[in-house]
């Protein structure tokens, strides 16, 4: 006589789904969590800075019968921005929410629970992205050297923003490169001004490589004329619409904000020379440029500079270090042997650290900032102009609509928002860390 088993049954068994859903994904959004907390609301077409940049030079010391110094005036400036649109799109057919209306133990979630909440996550991951790479400046170039043909790049930023915007025009993407020379601490002439190349980014070659750190240039480039321990922001300056598209309705990111020649409208350049006070310290690890900028270790030594070089452009103080998870271990390696740890009583031995400062500092770890690069910040200085909180579009009074011809149900979520520096000489990036 036959017997029912697992197997003869197993086409009326029912699936029993041990809930809640399980993230799988990474959900972290440090730096966003961190812009959150500065958030102001506005109104109007653009918004407008007002940023003092300039001494009244009508100030000097004279006997006591010469004329009072010529009068002068306060310098300032007018940083201008507009929000940026990023939105979410979800649809859902009307049988898919049919067959899963409920959540709970025994059944999958909702199938608009899982669309809406989850979209959300993507928003705020696109968010937390942009945060550090929005915009045209995707990242630094630590070397200092002449190459009068195409060649391989030490490169520190967002590997994924460059192939993405080669993806949308089917062809390498144009670059500019600014050296950012820091005219407070360097005295140059040249400073926070685009150097003069043709090149583009070959993502193709064996030279485009994220793990090395390296990309392709496809022509000349020279270097050469940085300043001593200073680094270059690589933007990408193609004008391909579908480019156009991908990075101008970004807002601006930290590194448009500290490296591009240009900050909302004010150029901090030597071109126009009025803004220089605009400028950040943006460094590599080579401080004497002995080894022509190339990559080098990670040492205390040069993060104390950095700190030191930031209060010397600004008389600021940072309050925060950022920096990608992997590089906690090269920072663990640099203070092991500097820890003191209280002997009163006894205590767990833990080989490792999740908590990390430097002079008091925190340092903290986001994914979304590159590996192989530290940002220094005063965190006081950054706003997160927001012209309208993130929320599902209701203007109808309902978020769902339905979609023409089709048994399906469809929503938005949108955000209206930028974010800007409004001194950013108090803030700094290293770049050119061995990765």
């Amino acid at each position: 006589m036959a017997e029912a088993t697992r197997t003869t049954l197993d086409a009326i068994l029912k699936d029993y789904y041990i809930g809640p859903l399980q993230e799988q994904l990474n959900q972290e959004v440090m730096v966003l969590n961190l812009f959150e907390k500065a958030k102001i609301s506005w109104a109007g077409k653009q918004g407008v800075v007002p940023v003092h940049v300039g001494r009244n030079t009508g100030v000097a010391f004279k006997a006591e019968t010469d004329s009072l110094p010529t009068a002068g005036t306060q310098t300032t400036k007018r940083l201008t921005f507009e929000a940026a649109y990023l939105y979410g799109r979800f649809q859902v057919t009307g049988p898919a929410i049919a067959s899963a209306a409920k959540g709970g133990t025994a059944s999958f979630v909702g199938a608009l629970e899982l669309e809406m909440d989850k979209l959300k996550d993507d928003v705020r991951n696109k968010a937390d992205r942009t945060l550090t790479s929005g915009g045209r400046v995707v990242g630094f170039l630590n070397q200092h050297k002449t190459e009068g043909a195409a060649a391989t790049w030490d490169f520190r930023g967002d590997f994924a923003k460059i192939s993405a915007a080669y993806n949308a025009k089917g062809s390498n993407i144009d670059i500019a490169v600014v050296d950012c020379s820091n005219d407070t601490l360097t005295g140059d002439t040249v400073t926070y001004e685009f150097i003069t190349t043709l090149a583009a980014i070959d993502i193709t070659h064996a030279g485009f490589n994220p793990s090395a750190g390296t990309i392709r240039l496809t022509a000349a480039l020279d270097t050469s004329g940085v300043a001593d321990g200073f680094a270059c922001a690589l933007a990408i300056s193609d004008s391909d619409a579908a480019v156009n598209a991908l990075l101008d309705e970004e807002p601006i990111g930290i590194y448009g904000n500290l490296g591009y020649v240009s900050l909302f409208g004010v150029d901090r350049g030597s071109v126009d020379g009025t803004a220089m006070e605009l400028q950040s310290v943006i460094a590599n690890m080579d401080a004497d440029n002995s080894s022509n900028g190339d990559d080098e270790a990670l040492t205390l030594e040069r993060m104390q500079q950095m700190i030191d070089a930031i209060n010397v452009t600004s008389g600021q103080d940072i309050d925060l270090i950022l920096m990608n998870p992997i590089m906690r271990a090269k920072y663990t390696a640099l203070i092991s042997g500097n820890i003191f740890k209280p002997v009163e009583k006894a205590t767990t031995g833990d080989g490792g650290f999740l908590g990390l400062s430097y002079a008091g500092v925190p340092i903290k770890s986001a994914r979304h900032v590159d590996n192989g690069l530290m940002i220094f910040m005063n965190t006081k200085c950054w706003k997160l102009a927001v012209l309208e909180d993130g929320k599902f579009a209701d203007l109808d009074g309902s978020v769902l609509s339905r979609v023409t011809d089709n048994d399906s149900w469809e929503g938005f979520y949108k955000w209206y928002y930028n974010h800007y520096c409004y001194r950013p000489n108090a803030n700094g990036v290293l770049t050119g860390v061995t990765l």
